[in-house]
Protein backbone atom coordinates (compact mmCIF):
# COMPACT_ATOMS: atom_id res chain seq x y z
CA UNK A 1 0.00 0.00 0.00
CA UNK A 2 2.83 2.38 0.95
CA UNK A 3 4.54 1.73 -2.43
CA UNK A 4 1.32 2.52 -4.32
CA UNK A 5 0.93 5.85 -2.50
CA UNK A 6 4.60 6.64 -3.15
CA UNK A 7 4.23 5.93 -6.90
CA UNK A 8 1.00 7.93 -7.08
CA UNK A 9 2.69 10.89 -5.35
CA UNK A 10 5.61 10.70 -7.79
CA UNK A 11 3.22 10.70 -10.77
CA UNK A 12 1.38 13.73 -9.36
CA UNK A 13 4.66 15.60 -8.93
CA UNK A 14 5.67 14.87 -12.53
CA UNK A 15 2.24 15.85 -13.86
CA UNK A 16 2.30 19.09 -11.85
CA UNK A 17 5.75 19.95 -13.22
CA UNK A 18 4.65 19.30 -16.80
CA UNK A 19 1.47 21.37 -16.48
CA UNK A 20 3.25 24.28 -14.83
CA UNK A 21 5.65 24.85 -17.76
CA UNK A 22 4.13 27.54 -20.02
CA UNK A 23 3.99 26.99 -23.75
CA UNK A 24 6.57 29.21 -25.45
CA UNK A 25 4.16 30.72 -27.98
CA UNK A 26 1.47 31.42 -25.42
CA UNK A 27 3.75 33.07 -22.87
CA UNK A 28 5.21 35.34 -25.53
CA UNK A 29 1.74 36.36 -26.72
CA UNK A 30 0.52 37.03 -23.18
CA UNK A 31 3.53 39.23 -22.52
CA UNK A 32 2.64 41.55 -25.38
CA UNK A 33 -1.18 41.36 -25.18
CA UNK A 34 -2.66 44.25 -23.24
CA UNK A 35 -5.82 46.27 -23.06
CA UNK A 36 -6.31 50.02 -22.90
CA UNK A 37 -9.70 50.99 -21.44
CA UNK A 38 -11.51 54.31 -21.76
CA UNK A 39 -15.02 55.43 -20.88
CA UNK A 40 -17.05 57.28 -23.52
CA UNK A 41 -18.96 60.27 -22.18
CA UNK A 42 -20.94 62.46 -24.51
CA UNK A 43 -20.66 66.22 -24.09
CA UNK A 44 -23.79 67.85 -22.67
CA UNK A 45 -26.48 68.14 -25.33
CA UNK A 46 -24.79 65.71 -27.74
CA UNK A 47 -25.35 62.05 -28.53
CA UNK A 48 -22.17 61.21 -30.44
CA UNK A 49 -18.42 61.20 -30.07
CA UNK A 50 -15.50 60.87 -32.50
CA UNK A 51 -12.28 59.27 -31.26
CA UNK A 52 -9.03 59.30 -33.23
CA UNK A 53 -6.24 57.00 -32.04
CA UNK A 54 -3.51 54.60 -33.09
CA UNK A 55 -3.61 50.93 -32.11
CA UNK A 56 -0.65 48.56 -32.10
CA UNK A 57 -0.49 44.82 -32.65
CA UNK A 58 -1.01 42.94 -29.39
CA UNK A 59 -3.01 45.79 -27.85
CA UNK A 60 -6.79 46.11 -27.71
CA UNK A 61 -8.69 49.33 -27.09
CA UNK A 62 -11.90 48.94 -25.09
CA UNK A 63 -14.41 51.75 -24.86
CA UNK A 64 -17.27 51.54 -22.36
CA UNK A 65 -20.50 53.49 -22.27
CA UNK A 66 -23.86 53.26 -20.56
CA UNK A 67 -26.99 53.03 -22.70
CA UNK A 68 -30.66 52.19 -22.23
CA UNK A 69 -32.88 49.57 -23.75
CA UNK A 70 -34.61 50.86 -26.87
CA UNK A 71 -31.90 53.36 -27.76
CA UNK A 72 -30.32 53.12 -31.20
CA UNK A 73 -26.53 52.76 -31.36
CA UNK A 74 -24.43 53.40 -34.43
CA UNK A 75 -20.70 52.69 -34.57
CA UNK A 76 -18.38 53.29 -37.52
CA UNK A 77 -14.67 52.40 -37.52
CA UNK A 78 -12.62 54.00 -40.28
CA UNK A 79 -9.20 52.40 -40.72
CA UNK A 80 -7.04 50.34 -43.03
CA UNK A 81 -6.15 46.70 -42.78
CA UNK A 82 -7.53 44.05 -40.48
CA UNK A 83 -8.56 46.36 -37.64
CA UNK A 84 -12.16 45.75 -36.47
CA UNK A 85 -14.37 45.92 -33.39
CA UNK A 86 -16.68 43.75 -31.33
CA UNK A 87 -19.56 45.06 -29.22
CA UNK A 88 -20.41 43.48 -25.88
CA UNK A 89 -23.83 44.13 -24.36
CA UNK A 90 -24.34 43.65 -20.60
CA UNK A 91 -25.10 39.97 -21.30
CA UNK A 92 -22.43 39.14 -23.92
CA UNK A 93 -21.28 39.57 -27.52
CA UNK A 94 -23.73 41.04 -30.00
CA UNK A 95 -23.46 38.39 -32.74
CA UNK A 96 -23.84 40.69 -35.74
CA UNK A 97 -21.31 43.12 -34.20
CA UNK A 98 -18.35 40.75 -33.89
CA UNK A 99 -15.27 41.58 -35.99
CA UNK A 100 -16.93 44.35 -38.00
CA UNK A 101 -16.17 47.94 -39.03
CA UNK A 102 -19.69 49.35 -38.77
CA UNK A 103 -22.88 48.46 -36.92
CA UNK A 104 -26.29 49.99 -36.29
CA UNK A 105 -28.91 48.50 -34.02
CA UNK A 106 -31.55 48.99 -31.37
CA UNK A 107 -30.36 48.03 -27.90
CA UNK A 108 -32.25 45.21 -26.22
CA UNK A 109 -31.09 45.91 -22.68
CA UNK A 110 -29.90 48.69 -20.39
CA UNK A 111 -26.44 48.76 -18.89
CA UNK A 112 -22.78 49.01 -19.80
CA UNK A 113 -21.74 48.31 -23.37
CA UNK A 114 -18.15 47.67 -24.46
CA UNK A 115 -16.64 48.32 -27.86
CA UNK A 116 -13.35 46.44 -28.20
CA UNK A 117 -11.04 47.24 -31.11
CA UNK A 118 -8.36 44.76 -32.16
CA UNK A 119 -5.80 44.63 -34.95
CA UNK A 120 -3.15 42.45 -36.57
CA UNK A 121 -0.92 45.44 -37.39
CA UNK A 122 -0.35 48.96 -36.11
CA UNK A 123 -3.08 51.21 -37.52
CA UNK A 124 -4.56 54.67 -37.14
CA UNK A 125 -8.33 54.73 -36.73
CA UNK A 126 -11.34 56.96 -36.28
CA UNK A 127 -14.17 55.58 -34.16
CA UNK A 128 -17.56 57.30 -34.40
CA UNK A 129 -20.10 56.34 -31.72
CA UNK A 130 -23.68 57.65 -31.57
CA UNK A 131 -26.49 56.68 -29.19
CA UNK A 132 -29.97 58.20 -29.58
Amino acid sequence: MYQTIKKFTAYLMILTAILSVPAVGNSQNRAQDREIRQEIRFARGTHSKIIRKQIRRGVSHTYTLRAKRGQRMQIVLTTRGETSFTIYSPSGVIDEADGVKDWVGNLSESGEYQITIGTDNTANYTLEVAVK
